[in-house]
């Protein structure tokens, strides 16, 4: 292996090691103060009384295995809910994203890679009341 590959190597595996995912919000409601993410509750029913705060969504494609990279993804959804004050997240979608890239080198060579990110789309929402 030659010392342009493996340098290439490294950064491809430091990248897959650090495990990262992407979030967005809308806000659909008014905004609160900031919360903790590990206090923000995942609801797979409606609570009693809530108020909307906005439409979180995260993907990840980054963990060893697929509930590793789903992890990442459902830890982001709540990084996102906290930022505008939420203290749970109605889940409204799960699911796995395919996407396929394209390359090729001026040698001639062409590779192909699929990868599938785990998916997380829910309401933000805080709760007055379970």
């Amino acid at each position: 292996m030659n010392q342009c590959s493996k340098i290439i190597a490294c950064c491809l595996s430091t990248l897959f090691l650090i495990g990262c995912a992407t979030g967005s919000v809308v806000l659909v409601g008014t905004a609160r103060p900031s919360t903790d993410p590990q206090s923000v509750k995942l609801y797979l029913k409606e609570p009693k009384k809530y108020d909307a705060i906005g439409l979180v969504e995260a993907s990840s494609d980054s963990g060893f295995t697929n509930q590793g990279s789903q992890n990442y993804a459902v830890a982001e959804l709540k990084k996102q809910a906290a930022k505008i004050g939420a203290n749970g997240v109605l889940l409204t979608t799960t699911g796995t994203q395919t996407s396929t890239t394209a390359g090729g080198y001026g040698t001639g060579t062409i590779w192909v890679a699929s990868t599938d990110a785990k998916v997380v789309k829910g309401t933000a929402i805080f709760v007055n009341e379970e």
